[in-house]
């Protein structure tokens, strides 16, 4: 397969004058994450136009210019399961791409299982097979074989025809609105977690007291820093359960936290002192600069009732060839109901009664809620037994009905 191997700064201005005027850029990435701080890029793909190649990071120096190459809104940007794409660009120019498509999300309004791995939506809408005997190699060493260039440029060289052919299918479904919400929603929540530190995701922080949270914060704050240094995975520093439990304990006293379990370890006797430091700066925080806990709504689970609303969230999904993982979870379901038993609270606007969502499953369900429809078993149809009929009065039942939308 011809392509343009990168490896110098000169070669890759010179591709990035060649991509200016190309108007869609299929892009992926092979990187190392295992024993890292942050995962090591290794390799970047390009297919544009005619133009196919790979950017050796390793040689060319700063790539910056190519991730604000990506950002510049004059180009389409079509990758495949984008959050570690997108995690390079962001962490390099604290940026994202304008116009993003990601043939993953895609494929998940148009039936498919999502998430769903390249290669199946590749067999499925181009009936096209790829190679995986490469998946697990290797991407660190240099110089690549023959069957590594060949499996990566593989990534990338289909990607733009895939792109073309799901947004066919999704104007014809007239979707493409649906899928743009939806890029839209996701960009937002890469650029919150990307943003966002996150010692409050720390396990069973919640039964945590101001003055925990504090020392809570404070060691989270501490491990990253040591394992960024370090470029370990902040587990290796100090696990996330030992975090918690340390906060718990309140104490700075290096025999009670040398008792903890789980610190007796080869290298207490170096990292203990910097634990029972961090604890002490979290002990001399003033009560009132504490942390509180961020709010935590807590509602009934409704757990029957969310069973049920779950099949018919699915049924209507498999009616309409939408993936029903990418419509909502049981979360979502549980927050429907919540809202409409006004037990959710009025800070929380339930996903599915929002934007397409509603459109598409939340008119529907909210209808089942309230009892204005009914669901019924059609035998003769077992792949799809669940119909829905509006209810005239008790015991009368009109034809059945679909969303409509």
């Amino acid at each position: 397969m011809s392509h343009h191997y990168i490896s110098t700064a000169a070669e890759l201005r010179h591709l990035l004058g060649q991509l200016q005027d190309i108007p869609v850029i299929a892009y992926d990435t092979e990187f190392i994450s295992e024993n890292r701080y942050y995962p090591q890029l290794c390799l970047v793909q390009i297919a544009a136009g005619d133009i196919q190649a790979l950017i050796d990071p390793f040689s060319v120096g700063s790539l910056d210019a190519f991730w604000e190459l990506l950002c510049d809104g004059r180009h389409e940007i079509v990758v495949h399961a984008c959050r570690s794409e997108m995690e390079f660009c962001f962490r390099a120019i604290n940026r994202l791409p304008t116009k993003l498509f990601d043939v993953q999300v895609a494929a998940g309004f148009l039936g498919n299982d999502y998430p769903a791995g390249y290669g199946t939506l590749l067999e499925r809408f181009l009936k096209i097979s790829l190679p995986k005997a490469e998946s697990r190699t290797v991407w660190n060493k240099r110089p690549l074989a023959a069957l590594q260039i060949e499996y990566a440029l593989g990534d990338v060289h289909h990607l733009e025809q895939l792109a073309k052919t799901l947004q066919t299918h999704l104007v014809a479904k007239k979707r493409i609105d649906w899928y743009a919400a939806e890029m839209e929603r996701i960009k937002q929540g890469l650029q919150y977690s990307f943003e966002t530190p996150r010692w409050r995701s720390l396990p069973k922080i919640s039964s945590l007291k101001p003055r925990e949270l504090a020392i809570a914060r404070e060691l989270w704050f501490w491990r990253e820093n040591i394992a960024r240094k370090r470029n370990l995975p902040a587990s290796r520093v100090l696990r996330d359960d030992l975090v918690v439990e340390i906060a718990r304990r309140g104490t700075s006293d290096e025999k009670r936290i040398a008792a903890v379990r789980g610190m007796q370890r080869s290298d207490a006797p170096k990292i203990l002192p910097e634990i029972s430091e961090t604890v002490n700066r979290a002990l001399a925080i003033p009560q009132e600069e504490c942390p509180l806990h961020s709010n935590h709504f807590s509602f009934p689970q409704y757990s029957v009732m969310a069973q049920f609303l779950s099949a018919a969230l699915c049924s209507i999904c498999q009616q309409h060839h939408i993936s029903p993982q990418l419509v909502g979870g049981p979360v979502d379901i549980r927050e429907l109901i919540a809202a409409e038993l006004g037990t959710l609270p009025p800070e929380i606007n339930p996903r599915l009664l929002d934007g397409w969502r509603a459109k598409l499953v939340g008119s529907l369900l909210d209808d089942l809620i309230k009892g204005r429809i009914s669901i019924q078993i059609k035998r003769n149809t077992p792949e799809n037994p669940l119909v829905f009929v509006k209810n005239q009065e008790a015991g009368d039942v009109s034809p059945e009905i679909a969303p409509k939308f």
